[in-house]
């Protein structure tokens, strides 16, 4: 397959496919330096099919090295250097693949946002006339083509640019959300105002850089009232957000912000970057990263497009650099404090608890009234099985918190579980129960009391009804259909536990508890054969240290009454 056809179905074949597209010797590699240069090839493909892109663009780099004039190497070296971030790199090989492949798109596209970034527009728009016809030059090319247009002050090409979206519904956002940026950027106050209003309208008031732009463009207006009331409104739909305190504080300082674009490259920055967002949120992470690397190329101090950059290497397991990525966001964001709090996260995850809770600590003094960190140390410390901790940090959370407010049910949650784990019932009743009322039913909390209490053998027509009720909420939840089940094999109905937890192995088949529990019901049912089937499976999942030593007696000797466990790993 060529790499041009490659390149053309970019917006569509995620880049760790495109990895793979070629195999054996179809490449065409020169016979220089072999070893090296098909180690490195084999190498670079390989970090590719991980999604470690950085160790990717340095191997095809070494490749390139051996073989310069290898039209595939270059292009791949190409695509990773801008997907890792480097596209000063990027922009070097394009040459060599303009001169193979004139109308390349991706290639066409990073010198268009280089040439676009030095206000050098006519020669944006030149390298998007250049670039192949496609998706890609109907949307991306065209928005950078109007925010060019909107450079030289030619405010009628721009806005002729985006009526070309007209028979396009899928690009009516952008159409509407891009024409009132550039009509605030060239100070076209009224046609600015009816299209924020049209943007608005069309995203259903849920885009919080929607928002941000509108909310700004208000209060340079002088329409402050109606600023707080945008602000607000969004504020409802996300309590607590970084972005709207932070605007609602500076609202209240009475100081003016700046517009949200104040460049034609920031401009097309913001398309990039709600590109990137609406590909990630259809599972796009390979492309989402690239667009989110030209977006951050365009406005090195983006940093909500920064975040989407971290949230999508999380997404990819590829933690360390999710870790780097917030730790670029600087201490002036309003959002650092969230990227410190998903760094501790993220060590935890990579088994690096200590840092993470040191993180957290020093966090904790930097911000001594804010409920986040002290609830995102407690989750850690809870993980860990540190659970008295855990109710310290969550106390004084609550503390900070005040009057029970439902925002921050899930606290008491996590609470409620950290006292049941320590066998302190009564208070952990009463933070689930007060959790419940919070959350308006949640299935989780339903699920853990109801557990909790079939677990004790208490309120059992209560919780079996709110289990099954947690259920029907969350039918596909494998922890929750699981907990229905073990309560049916703890008031000693066999049958039924056996369907909901053959149902609860389907949904998530790789948890120790949940195969433990159905060799159990299998057991009591007679299928003792497939009971030690499901314990040896159970066994092969790496249990904890107390649950092997349960399921190797039961390998050995079968469930016997006293046998019976009654965990209460339910939604934990």
């Amino acid at each position: 397959m060529g790499l041009r056809l490659l390149t053309r179905g970019l917006g569509i074949v995620a880049i760790a496919a495109m990895l793979g597209a070629c195999t054996g010797s179809g490449f065409g590699l020169s016979q220089r330096n072999p070893d090296s240069l098909y180690g490195n090839y084999l190498a670079a493909r390989y970090a590719g099919t991980i999604r470690d892109m950085d160790a990717a663009a340095r191997y095809y780099a070494q490749a390139l090295s051996e073989d310069p004039g290898n039209p595939v190497i270059v292009e791949r070296a190409f695509l990773l250097s801008v997907t890792a971030g480097n596209i000063s790199k990027g922009l070097n090989l394009t040459s060599d693949i303009i001169e193979r492949d004139p109308d390349n798109r991706t290639a066409r596209l990073v010198r268009a946002l280089s040439a676009l970034k030095a206000a050098d527009y006519d020669r944006a728009i030149g390298e998007i006339d250049a670039a192949a016809p496609g998706p890609f030059t109907a949307l991306v090319g065209t928005l950078a083509k109007a925010w060019a247009a909107a450079g030289k002050q030619d405010a009628e090409q721009a806005y002729k640019e985006l009526d070309s979206f007209q028979d396009r519904p899928a690009f009516d956002l952008f159409r509407v959300l891009h024409g009132a940026l550039i009509a605030d950027y060239l100070d076209d106050a009224a046609r600015a105002r009816t299209g924020y209003i049209a943007a608005q309208d069309a995203s259903g008031g849920a885009s919080l850089r929607i928002i941000q732009a509108y909310g700004r463009f208000l209060e340079t207006q002088g329409d402050t009232e109606l600023a707080r009331e945008v602000y607000n409104n969004y504020g409802r739909l996300a309590p607590d957000h970084p972005i709207i305190a932070n605007s609602l504080a500076r609202l209240k300082s009475g100081l003016s912000p700046a517009p949200l674009v104040k460049t034609p490259a920031e401009g097309l920055a913001e398309a990039l970057y709600g590109l990137a967002s609406a590909l990630a949120q259809e599972s796009g992470i390979d492309i989402s990263i690239l667009y989110t690397q030209l977006a951050l190329y365009l406005r090195p101090d983006f940093d909500v497009a920064r975040t989407l950059l971290a949230d999508l290497y999380e997404r990819g397991d590829r933690l360390e650099d999710a870790i780097a990525t917030y730790g670029r966001i600087a201490r002036t964001s309003p959002l650092y404090q969230n990227a410190q709090i998903q760094i501790a996260v993220d060590m935890d995850r990579l088994d690096r608890s200590k840092e993470a809770v040191a993180r957290l600590r020093a966090l904790i003094r930097q911000y001594p009234h804010a409920v986040e960190p002290l609830t995102a140390l407690g989750d850690i410390l809870r993980g860990r099985k540190g659970y008295a901790d855990a109710v310290s940090e969550y106390t004084k959370a609550i503390e900070l918190i005040g009057e029970p407010d439902e925002r921050f049910w899930t606290i008491y949650y996590a609470r409620g579980m950290s006292y049941e784990r320590l066998k302190l019932w009564p208070s952990a009743e009463n933070d689930l129960k007060l959790a419940l009322k919070l959350s308006g039913d949640h299935p989780l909390v339903l699920n853990y009391l109801g557990y909790s209490w079939i677990e004790q053998k208490i309120h059992l027509e209560e919780a079996m009804a709110m289990i099954r009720r947690a259920v029907e909420l969350r039918p596909d939840d494998g922890y929750i259909v699981d907990s229905l089940g073990w309560a049916y094999f703890n008031i000693g109905d066999y049958e039924n536990a056996v369907i909901h937890l053959e149902h609860a192995v389907q949904l998530q088949p790789d948890d120790v508890t949940i195969n433990d529990h159905l060799g159990d019901a299998f057991w009591r049912v007679g299928r003792k054969i497939e009971a030690r089937f499901q314990w040896q499976h159970a066994l092969e999942l790496e249990p904890d240290e107390e649950q092997e030593v349960s399921i190797r007696e039961k390998l050995e000797n079968g469930l016997k009454d006293a046998d019976v466990e009654m965990s209460a790993d339910a939604g934990s």
